[in-house]
C-alpha cells in the first residue's frame, strides 16, 4: 500500500509540475540563456533571437532552431554554468548507493537496475525526497521484493553536502530489513567522492558494526563519466568487500550505467558479475 501511494503521488506530481515551473516568456531577455522543453520531451538550450505567437527562434551551440510555439511546454532561465553542454542528469546516485546531493524539489527519476528492479524517487521538498521500488521477477511469482528509500540532503559548502536516509527492503514471508545511513559528499555534481556509513536492523537485531561505503564519479566528457561504488561489510569478526567499477553514458534526461561487480570471496568461481542500469530523469 505504501509503495502504491508513492507511485501514485509521483505520477500525480509529474503530471502537474510543468504547469507551475514555466517562466513567463515576456520576462526573458534575448541575452539570457534558456531551457526550452517541448511537448514530446525534447529539450533545447540557447538564446532566444526572436519570438511571436507562432515561432520561437533559438540560437544554440549547434545552430539556429525554429520552434513552433504551440509545441513548447515550458521556457525557463538556464541556471547551469558548467563546462559541458548540459548538467549531470544523474547526480544524486551512483550505481545504486546515494550521494549526499539531494533530489531537487519537483524533480525525480525512474531507475532500472540489472533489468529486473525498478525504482521511482521524487523530490517532495527542497531537501527531502521519497521513493521506492519493486523487483519484477519476484512480483510475477507472487512474492514481491520491495524497497522504500526516503532521503534528506543538505548543501553545507560550495563543494560539500551531507545527507542521510533509510533503505528498507521486504520479502513476503521473510520479514524486512532496514539500513539507516549517513553520507558526506565532497566535490561538484560532475566530479565527487562520497563516504557513508550506516546501521541495519535485520530480523529484529541491530548490526554490531556499520557497513562503510566509498563511492565516486568523474565526468570526462559531455556524455561520459567514470563511476565506482565500494562497500566494506562486517560479517562476524571479519569485513567483506564488494566493489563495482564502470562508466556512465549521459544524456540530458537519460543515463546508462555499465559496470563489473567484484566480490573477492567468489573470484575463484566468477571473476566479476555484470551490472547494467538505466535512469530517466523527469
Amino acid at each position: 500500500m505504501i509503495l502504491k501511494k508513492i507511485l501514485f503521488f509521483s505520477l500525480l506530481f509529474l503530471s502537474t509540475i510543468d504547469s507551475y515551473s514555466q517562466t513567463p516568456i515576456d520576462t526573458i531577455k534575448n541575452s539570457e540563456r534558456v531551457v526550452v522543453k517541448m511537448n514530446n520531451g525534447d529539450e533545447f538550450r540557447g538564446k532566444i533571437l526572436s519570438r511571436d505567437q507562432n515561432t520561437i527562434v533559438l540560437e544554440t551551440t549547434n545552430g539556429t532552431l525554429n520552434l513552433i510555439s504551440s509545441n513548447v511546454r515550458s521556457i525557463n532561465i538556464d541556471s547551469y554554468k558548467g563546462k559541458y553542454r548540459f548538467p549531470n542528469s544523474n547526480e544524486t546516485r551512483y550505481f545504486f548507493g546515494p550521494s549526499a546531493i539531494p533530489i531537487k524539489q519537483g524533480k525525480g527519476y525512474y531507475q532500472n537496475v540489472v533489468l529486473t528492479t525498478n525504482f521511482i524517487n521524487y523530490g517532495l521538498f527542497k531537501n527531502v525526497s521519497i521513493g521506492g521500488g519493486v523487483e519484477f521477477i519476484s512480483l510475477l511469482l507472487g512474492n514481491p521484493i520491495w524497497f522504500l528509500t526516503p532521503k534528506v540532503g543538505f548543501k553545507v559548502g560550495e563543494y560539500s553536502h551531507i545527507g542521510g536516509g533509510f533503505i528498507m527492503a521486504g520479502y513476503a514471508g521473510e520479514g524486512t530489513a532496514t539500513l539507516g545511513y549517513g553520507v558526506y559528499t565532497i566535490g561538484s555534481s560532475e566530479t565527487n567522492l562520497t563516504i557513508g556509513a550506516g546501521y541495519g536492523l535485520f530480523s529484529g537485531q541491530f548490526s554490531n558494526r556499520p557497513p562503510i561505503m566509498v563511492s565516486g564519479t568523474h565526468r570526462v566528457g559531455n556524455n561520459f563519466a567514470l563511476l565506482t561504488e565500494n562497500y566494506f561489510i562486517p560479517i562476524g569478526t571479519s569485513t567483506n568487500y564488494t566493489g563495482t567499477f564502470g562508466f556512465r553514458i549521459l544524456a540530458p534526461k537519460n543515463s546508462f550505467d555499465f559496470g563489473l561487480i567484484v566480490i573477492p570471496e567468489i573470484t575463484d568461481v566468477i571473476p566479476a558479475l555484470p551490472f547494467i542500469g538505466y535512469t530517466r530523469s523527469f
